[in-house]
């Protein structure tokens, strides 16, 4: 099945500074949470096609705007099942403080702060220098994995 990898267009490693790198992460995330919950919009057919004036063009082409519309739709929702198949794929490969860090920092709400995962989600709370090393292991990982899967899901 072919993903699409725009979400994941990511320059080369060594050009990333760590803003950037958060900005292209939190990105991708935020794909995956409008993916999870909001699936995408619909296309509907109209009842009533628009009139096409036809000056010196095709008049013998037939459409079929319902079936085209139909396998835009279920083109749409496999590309959302499979990019958030991935992306939970990746999550699951990294350690259970990682982990535990990327699904309730990024995963689960976009309002979610730093120190709302640190204080309340560890169990025991711990420091933020500590959660800023998690976080930074995690990334590296993350930046990894996304190049990776951007380079293996293009057909050569």
């Amino acid at each position: 099945m072919m993903i699409s990898t725009y979400f994941m267009e990511m320059p080369e490693e060594e050009r990333l500074d760590a803003k950037q790198a958060k900005a292209r992460i939190e990105q991708v995330f935020s794909k995956y949470r409008m993916c999870k919950v909001m699936k995408f919009t619909m296309r509907e057919a109209r009842i009533t096609a628009n009139y096409e004036a036809r000056e010196n063009g095709a008049t013998n082409r037939i459409g079929d705007p319902t079936s085209a519309i139909a396998i835009h739709n279920m083109d749409k929702a496999n590309e959302c099942l499979a990019f958030c198949g991935l992306i939970e794929s990746i999550i699951d490969e990294l350690e259970a403080d990682e982990q535990l860090l990327i699904r309730e920092r990024y995963m689960k709400a976009a309002r979610m702060t730093d120190t709302k995962v640190y204080s309340f989600c560890f169990d025991p709370p711990i420091s933020a220098v500590t959660y800023g090393q998690i976080r930074k292991r995690a990334f590296v990982k993350l930046l990894h994995a996304f190049q990776y899967a951007l380079n293996t899901s293009r057909p050569t």
